[in-house]
């Protein structure tokens, strides 16, 4: 049964977002080393790990209206910066070789930076147990840092750039929620009827036998227009502005389609092709007018159904490894590509079905991972 709550209109994307930027950091590094490089910590723990150990905390790192609040001093000593706090005016001022200074003030929502710019924060800066908090994203940005979000431990580390390794990792088992990613739907009209468009995206049980624990991301639409894309997307930071990666994207797909099968239009396996992209900007359905007519479109080149596009390519399609078993089948998927990380050193992934059975077709997908190395100046 659908469940109207998940359902999609590709211009309002339903997302929980896990924030690469809200990850925490610590209170009280006792010493540092020469060359501070990276601290890691974890929500709701109260240890952390830098380059002369594990440390304990006053108070753990914790999520506030979406932002991860991290210590701040803990946060700037274990990454070479030197602190100072001003009582009078509740005013803590980092500073640091590659930044200049910056200056947070507690409860209030603004850094200032080296250039006296005031600098809007996404959550307050807060004390707890006389350790002040400041959100992790604003705090990576203004120290020029990277920023690494492992959603399966809870975990984030903070790294200078000039040290950080040349491989980032990410990876997504749904195990608690969409860690992230969003769901949406585009070749469709605008003023589609719901009823018989039938568009779901939601975090389920992965269908198969005996499984009560192990959860993924599910896809669903009826395809009433001769076309329809359905797709998964990520924006993933941590990545330097501007710098060229390899990227490589693996993940598991389930589906019931069994190949050589006929169907409305096509084939409900093979009509179903599956497409993938790395990208620098966040891919997104949009309204676009076309003949007359409104519909949903991407904003990035996606191709036609068995046929890629320049920012999209095709990996396969929906059909399941054994047509003589009943009911849905694992499929891996495996697909790599250059990309250039955008200003803010964010890249997006994107996973799509591209339609041509006229029919329903219900896909889950789970155990994504994205592998990003540094390209060389010469490829």
């Amino acid at each position: 049964m659908i469940n109207r709550k998940n359902l999609m209109l590709s211009s309002l994307v339903f997302a929980t977002v896990i924030s690469a930027s809200s990850a925490p950091l610590a209170y009280g590094a006792e010493s540092k080393s020469a060359s501070p490089s990276a601290v890691t910590f974890k929500i709701n723990d109260v240890h952390y790990s830098n380059s002369t150990g594990k440390h304990s905390l006053l108070s753990a790192p914790f999520v506030k209206n979406g932002s991860t609040m991290v210590p701040v001093r803990a946060a700037a000593e274990s990454l070479g910066a030197s602190i100072n706090w001003n009582n009078k005016n509740q005013r803590i001022t980092l500073s640091g070789a590659g930044f200049g200074s910056i200056q947070f003030t507690l409860n209030s929502s603004y850094a200032v930076n080296a250039k006296g710019e005031k600098i809007k924060l996404p959550e307050q800066v807060r004390q707890a147990k006389g350790t002040v908090f400041v959100p992790a994203r604003s705090l990576a940005t203004l120290m020029g840092v990277r920023l690494q979000w492992e959603p399966a431990t809870d975990t984030i580390t903070l790294a200078n750039q000039a040290q950080t390794p040349g491989s980032i990792n990410f990876n997504y088992p749904f195990a608690k929620d969409t860690e992230g990613w969003k769901g949406g739907f585009a070749d469709m009209p605008v003023d589609y009827d719901k009823e018989i468009y039938e568009l779901d995206f939601a975090r389920n049980l992965l269908p198969v036998q005996n499984n009560t624990a192990n959860y993924g991301l599910k896809l669903s639409g009826h395809n009433r227009s001769d076309d329809l894309f359905m797709y998964l997307s990520k924006g993933m930071e941590g990545f330097k502005p501007n710098a060229s990666y390899n990227v490589n994207l693996k993940f598991a797909m389930y589906t019931d389609a069994g190949g050589g099968m006929i169907g409305i239009g096509g084939s409900p396996a093979e009509s179903v092709f599956l497409k993938a992209g790395i990208l620098a900007n966040e891919p997104l359905s949009v309204p676009t007018s076309s003949e007359g007519s409104q519909y949903y479109r991407m904003n990035v080149d996606i191709g036609s159904q068995g046929t890629g596009g320049k920012d999209v390519k095709v990996i396969g399609n929906a059909a399941k490894p054994d047509v003589e078993k009943d009911g849905y089948q694992r499929v891996e998927f495996d697909y790599s590509a250059k990309v250039t990380a955008n200003a803010k050193g964010e890249i997006f992934i994107l996973i799509g079905a591209d339609s041509g059975f006229e029919g329903l077709t219900t896909l889950y997908f789970d155990d994504i991972k994205v592998t990003a190395q540094a390209a060389s100046s010469g490829q």
